[in-house]
């Protein structure tokens, strides 16, 4: 019998649409990638995965962790893994509201990437791999670096180091919890709290509750 559960489990109003979902990745890409390891074990990392070919729209991520770490063994062979994804987020106080007063809450972006392992030979390709990974990086924060600029010595010593792998999607599941089920005037009260406030991401969830 196929499982229809949702998962990540999201009330329908806080379900975020894939084109929502990937939009979502591409802005936060540092994610923890989850996989089955020895016996009943799981094993997980935080690393950045990026869409292979920088667009939202690739079916295909691209990621490396250190082979010393004991996850390497799962991901240097083909499998099932999972990219967790996490947004902003923030709580939420009961007073901040200015129509009724309900029970505290917490408001957060996050997202389920579920798919294929493929491992990444080394040689050549892994370079490339880590070349692209380095690339989409460097964007972000509107840079140039390159890895040519080092020395090849110690390009080779850090190849060494790292195993890379391309993650190829087959299911995205996006959550968006940002107080739909609320009146606008609450959410608009509750954005401005956090901009008073002190959570990380006050000001981004602030705009993203008056786009609601």
């Amino acid at each position: 019998m196929q499982d229809k559960k949702q998962r990540p489990y999201a009330p329908t109003p806080y379900r975020a649409s894939e084109d929502v979902a990937r939009r979502m990745i591409w802005q936060s890409p540092f994610a923890l990638i989850v996989s089955p390891g020895a016996g009943d074990l799981f094993e997980a990392t935080h690393t950045p995965l990026y869409f292979a070919d920088g667009s939202p729209e690739c079916s295909c991520l691209i990621g490396h962790i250190a082979r010393v770490n004991s996850q390497a063994a799962s991901l240097t062979q083909p499998g099932s893994a999972l990219a967790v994804f996490s947004g902003p987020s923030a709580y939420v106080s009961p007073r901040w509201y200015v129509e009724d007063e309900d029970v505290p809450t917490w408001i957060y972006q996050s997202v389920h990437v579920r798919g294929r392992i493929e491992p990444v030979p080394e040689g050549a390709e892994m370079l490339a791999l880590m070349e692209n990974i380095i690339s989409r990086s460097e964007t972000r924060i509107g840079g140039g670096w390159e890895l040519s600029r080092i020395p090849r010595s110690d390009v080779d010593r850090m190849m060494r180091r790292i195993i890379g792998f391309r993650l190829h999607i087959e299911r995205i599941s996006g959550v968006s919890k940002l107080e739909q089920t609320r009146s606008a005037a609450n959410r608009a009260a509750v954005a401005d709290e956090l901009e008073r406030g002190t959570e990380p991401d006050r000001f981004r969830l602030a705009r993203l509750l008056r786009e609601v």
